[in-house]
């Protein structure tokens, strides 16, 4: 069975989504086809937590990227609540960040004063305004007002609604999915069809780069399992995002907080574990002792694309004409996901993106000399 359509998306996640809703929004027919259903992998279990940026002082890739799509998300999340009828759960919250005093902390406040971000200083007394409960040995910390968060499942839900409601085809299920070179384009096959499109683009997360292995491209995304513990409490102790170096909490206005998150690279390996669990209990009292009581109302683990650099890879692929990659967003899939689709958008209807990819292309990969 044959399938066509302008563009192809292989993988339903965060990022391929929103690249099917930009572009069906420009008129753009597009077909979205995911090995399983849309948005359960690693978009679905994150925590949704987006920092801020300022496009005026980017000077990083991750900062250019990081920015954009800080920039754009709050009209983003009216737009998906117009067409689709499902709010995100997007909200201004605030993010404090705790450590010990030193120069690690100290950095951290100037690379985002440096940024142009509002970032306040804390001492103990501002900490215990924020966070009320805090652990009494932690004594300094910052605080940013302008971090933000979705709820994953909600905006994944949103997300598919609107693309639909768009025109755009999702098909569902349809098993293992096969990319095959046919010179300088590819054919791409399921167990049941053949899909054709004029461009394609692969924004399948930790599977990307089994994807283009056969194409004779050997792209460094391997997935990296994070695992979640989401809590409930009477009465939420604190109402901002807490962070403490790469574990946070986030807490949601109806009384949940998400407590993560692990990183283990352990292959395609999709489970919760104790010691994983156990350690991000003991993290979350540590930080807020009452939590210690806390009822644990479920678990979850995701598997991250994880790149070298921690950056994704974004462009077209080397060695083919209508071929394109978003993928190896590593922690940060959602949050930079609005940007990550429309610089694709752009590149697949050959306009010139907004931002740069320096330090975001496929150039940063070595192709043999047979592709």
């Amino acid at each position: 069975m044959q399938h066509g359509s302008d563009i192809l998306i292989i993988g339903g996640g965060v990022i391929g989504l929103t690249t099917a809703f930009q572009l069906a929004g420009q008129g753009v027919s597009v077909t979205v086809v995911d090995r399983q259903r849309v948005g359960c992998e690693a978009s679905w279990a994150g925590a949704g937590m987006l920092p801020p940026g300022d496009m005026a002082t980017a000077a990083t890739p991750e900062s250019r990227l990081r920015s954009s799509s800080y920039e754009m998300w709050e009209q983003f999340s009216v737009q998906l609540r117009e067409v689709s009828g499902i709010d995100n759960g997007y909200r201004k919250c605030g993010a404090v960040e705790v450590g010990p005093a030193g120069a690690v902390m100290e950095l951290q406040i100037q690379q985002w004063q440096a940024e142009g971000l509002d970032c306040e200083t804390l001492d103990r007394a501002a900490l215990e305004r924020h966070v009320p409960g805090l652990n009494p040995e932690i004594q300094r910390g910052a605080y940013l007002p302008e971090f933000a968060q979705v709820r994953n499942p909600r905006h994944l839900k949103a997300l598919a609604t609107a693309c639909q409601r768009r025109g755009v085809e999702i098909l569902e299920e349809v098993g293992p999915i096969s990319v095959r070179s046919q010179g300088r384009s590819v054919e791409v096959t399921s167990p049941s069809r053949h899909f054709g499109a004029d461009r394609l683009c692969l924004t399948a997360g930790s599977w990307t780069g089994q994807l283009v292995k056969p194409l004779g491209v050997e792209l460094p995304v391997a997935p990296v399992r994070g695992q979640i513990a989401q809590l409930r409490v009477g009465q939420l102790p604190f109402s901002c995002v807490i962070e403490r170096g790469r574990r946070y909490m986030v807490p949601r206005a109806d009384g949940l907080i998400l407590v993560g998150s692990t990183e283990e690279y352990v292959g395609f390996e999709k489970r919760n574990t104790t010691e994983g669990i156990s350690a991000l209990l003991g993290f979350a009292e540590s930080i807020v002792p009452e939590l210690g009581a806390a009822e644990v109302v479920r678990c979850w683990a995701g598997l991250r694309p994880g790149s070298p650099d921690e950056l994704p890879f974004v462009g077209p692929l080397p060695g083919y004409d209508n071929v394109f990659v978003g993928a190896g967003h590593f922690r940060s899939g959602l949050q930079m996901s609005p940007a990550t689709a429309a610089v694709l958008a752009d590149l697949m209807l050959d306009r010139s993106p907004a931002i740069s990819l320096d330090g975001l292309g496929l150039n940063r990969i070595t192709i043999p000399a047979t592709v």
